[in-house]
Parts: C-alpha cells; sequence; structure tokens
C-alpha cells in the first residue's frame, strides 16, 4: 500500500478549510456535514458519499488510521496534514480525534423514505421537532439497528447530519433512506400518495404490545414531555405508547423510540 502523498500541511485558522469547519457548526451551510473520528469516516466512505477533504493530525495516525486515509484519497477526497492544535480548536469533542472530514449531506428525500418503507411494508421513524441533535442521532440508530425502512427529521428540529446527531447515530444514518429538514406539508402528502400510515407515539395511546401493524407505517415521535402537536395528532390513523410504572411520565425520545420500533418491527 503506498503511502498517502505529500502535501502541503494546514498551518494557518484562516485556512479555507477550517473556515469551513466554523461554518457548518454554525449552521450557516446546510449542504455539507462535519465527520470527526475514524468511525464516521469509515461508515462515510462504506457508504460511499462524497467527500470533499479529509484533514488529519499526522501525530495521531497509527497504520489502520493511515489505510482509512488511503481510502479516503481512493475515493477523490482531498487529504491534507492539519497541525494538532488547530484540528483541537474546530473539535467540539472533549478528547478530539485528530481526524476531520467534510462530506456532502445525503440527498435523501421524505418521497424516497416513504416508497421505501411501502415496498418493504415496512416501519419508518420520523423525529417531529425534536431539538436535541443527540436524541435525533439516537432515534436514526433505532431505525437502523432495529430494521426500519427509513428516518425522517422535520423541519423546526435538529438536523439528522448535525455533528452531535452523527455521533449519537454513530454513523448508523448512512445505512438507510434518510431524509433531513422535511416539512409538515410534505410529509402528509407523500405519507398519502406512497399508502404509509401516519401513527404517533403518544403517553396516551394504546399499549404498542397489543397492536397489530399490517402495512407501512411512518412513526411520529415528539420531543419528551412536549410530545407532538395537536396538528400531528389528528393527523395520525393510531396513536401508540410505552405502559410505564412507579409514576414515570415519559421516557427519552431515543429510548421510546428503540422500544416502539422493536414492538412494531416484526408486527406487519
Amino acid at each position: 500500500m503506498r503511502a498517502v502523498a505529500a502535501v502541503e500541511p494546514v498551518r494557518s485558522p484562516q485556512n479555507p478549510r477550517l473556515k469551513a469547519v466554523r461554518a457548518v457548526r454554525a449552521g450557516k451551510d446546510r449542504e455539507h456535514m462535519l465527520l470527526e473520528g475514524r468511525h464516521l469516516l469509515e461508515e462515510a466512505l462504506d457508504a460511499e458519499l462524497a467527500l470533499d477533504w479529509v484533514l488529519y493530525d499526522p501525530e495521531q495516525q497509527d497504520a489502520p488510521a493511515r489505510a482509512l486515509l488511503q481510502r479516503a484519497e481512493e475515493a477523490d477526497a482531498e487529504v491534507l496534514p492539519c497541525a494538532g492544535k488547530l484540528l483541537d480548536g474546530v473539535s467540539d469533542l472533549d478528547s478530539p480525534r485528530g481526524l476531520l472530514a467534510l462530506a456532502r449531506r445525503p440527498p435523501g428525500t421524505a418521497a424516497e423514505v416513504l416508497r421505501a418503507c411501502a415496498l418493504a411494508r415496512g416501519l419508518a421513524l420520523v423525529a417531529c421537532g425534536v431539538q436535541e441533535p443527540g436524541n435525533v442521532g439516537a432515534v436514526g440508530r433505532a431505525a437502523a439497528g432495529l430494521g426500519a425502512a427509513g428516518v425522517m427529521a422535520l423541519a423546526g428540529g435538529a438536523s439528522l447530519w448535525h455533528p452531535r446527531a452523527l455521533r449519537g447515530a454513530s454513523g448508523t444514518t448512512f445505512r438507510l433512506p434518510a431524509a433531513d429538514r422535511v416539512e409538515w406539508e410534505e410529509l402528509v402528502a407523500e405519507a398519502a400518495e406512497q399508502g404509509v400510515e401516519l401513527w404517533a407515539a403518544d403517553a396516551a395511546g394504546q399499549d404498542v404490545s397489543t397492536v397489530a401493524r399490517r402495512g407501512a407505517v411512518a412513526l411520529l415521535l415528539g420531543e419528551e414531555g412536549r410530545g407532538l402537536a395537536p396538528l400531528q395528532l389528528d393527523a395520525c390513523a393510531r396513536r401508540v405508547a410505552v405502559p410505564l410504572r412507579r409514576g414515570v411520565e415519559s421516557l427519552n425520545v431515543a429510548t421510546a423510540a428503540a422500544v416502539l420500533a422493536y414492538a412494531l418491527r416484526g408486527a406487519s
């Protein structure tokens, strides 16, 4: 295996690539996403996502990391060494990983996710107004791990491609159809077009263990405590719940997503 080509290192905080990192973190660039660390980069390469560039600290890279950088080069990404202190400066991790990549966000749409859901007669998970990126990512991870046909995040909540959401999903969101910043009207129209029922996760709903799912369903999940908006609840054909004990009123949305997805995955 040949070594990664020698190139001029990134040495200035004003380098355009570091400016691009700050733009993504500030929410000014919604076309790209940041992949920090080896695992996310490997998931992106496995999914054949479009990588713009990869920055790495030469002092932190062992043989497996160098092989990963070689893969990135072969995928036509620009691979550049970068001073460790500069990478640390644009990291939002307590322990920076010495590797950061910029990639194009996957172009998935609600129509594509719901079409996959309809074809599989499966289940799609929809994060509705969930503000914590880590929770949105964990919903995506539950969707991937529990065999859902796809995952979506509605506009007005955290993005599936937020750096913390990507870490919450551990990169698994790349493994299934996904759509981000979906408008509510678009979701309703496309669900009707594809013959996918909308169901609501709601504390006042039916015990999910008593529900038989027949056909394709998009399960709407709201924020813990606040839940779904009345408009969203009214649009749903059914409401399902996880029965709780000891006076516990609600579960974290990602936990609820996992329990409900597991209960509904084999019920079609």
